[in-house]
């Protein structure tokens, strides 16, 4: 009975949360790179939304509901987080051209297919595969 509480307690994926100094920059790169779809939830320091395949991504700046130093721990800093694209080279010039950068060029993967990593406008870096 133990072992089926301590199942049932397991971790779920609540959201991946962004940080951002500049909200209005951020919700623009996300919306017109990642394609987000920002929800009622919005206000000058969080916004909350979603990926098309429903994935809940929180865009956060600092605020009194954060603790000490949130920003300097949360902006521009490895997100250690992989999205999957079908087509990789598509979508480093997306970034690009949407005022990110590519980190990591595409190299081919040891397991198959290819993978990079690019910054978004706050210098957040995000893996980038494709299969």
């Amino acid at each position: 009975m133990e072992e089926e509480k301590i199942k049932n307690n397991f971790p779920k994926l609540r959201s991946i949360i962004i940080g951002t100094s500049d909200m209005e920059r951020a919700k623009k790169f996300y919306t017109s790179v990642f394609g987000i779809i920002i929800e009622n939830d919005e206000s000058s320091h969080y916004v909350s939304a979603h990926t098309v395949d429903g994935i809940h991504i929180e865009l956060e700046g600092d605020s009194e509901n954060r603790f000490l130093n949130w920003v300097k721990h949360n902006v521009g800093t490895y997100k250690n987080t992989e999205f999957f694209v079908p087509d990789i080279e598509l979508f480093f010039e997306t970034v690009k051209k949407n005022g990110g950068k590519v980190i990591t060029n595409i190299v081919p993967r040891p397991w198959g297919g290819f993978g990079g990593e690019i910054a978004d406008t706050e210098g957040n870096i995000i893996a980038i595969s494709q299969k």
